[in-house]
């Protein structure tokens, strides 16, 4: 075999392996659940039943300040008075590293992600934010001094984790 038609083949059963493991990779179905609220972590973290069990669950596309963090509590606070003990609905096509589920939550017809950042107690995380309206309400609430913004000088939950904790969230 000459060394041209060698690595034609090469590629040619690399392209199907690839192909063939794209095809295999498990399509990440949303999943839907409505339950209680049974506590609350932190601002951007809580419990829910679900099916019967508690999990604990992680809000998408932001993140609060940590409890140690300056508006930590409050920002823990805030999320309680908008979910605490009350029934929600979530929905997610993804974990964590933790294994938490990552989701979208709503309660009263209210987006609970993005009111943490409209009423100032979470950024849009640039990492993961999908939903450019979160970048807008995040802008209204620092031109407004809400809730964090009236620190002159904020640091982002992701930045205040690498020097705090080794390894972050």
């Amino acid at each position: 075999m000459n060394r041209q038609f060698h690595n034609v083949i090469t590629l040619y059963a690399t392209l199907l392996f690839a192909v063939g493991l794209a095809l295999a990779a498990p399509v990440r179905a949303q999943q839907t659940a409505t339950g209680p609220v049974t506590g609350v972590s932190d601002g951007d973290t809580f419990y829910m039943t679900i099916d019967g069990r508690a999990v604990r669950v992680r809000l998408a596309q932001i993140d609060a300040p940590e409890k140690a963090q300056p508006f930590g509590r409050r920002a823990e606070q805030s999320l309680r008075d908008l979910i605490g003990k009350r029934q929600v609905t979530v929905t997610w096509t993804q974990a964590d590293q933790y294994g938490r589920p990552v989701v979208q939550a709503e309660a009263d017809g209210v987006n609970v992600n993005a009111e943490q950042v409209r009423r100032g107690f979470a950024w849009a995380w640039p990492r993961y934010t999908t939903d450019p309206r979160l970048l807008d309400w995040q802008a209204e609430a620092r031109a407004a001094r809400r809730g964090l913004w009236a620190d002159p000088n904020p640091v982002e939950p992701w930045v205040w984790r690498q020097v705090h904790r080794k390894g972050g969230r």
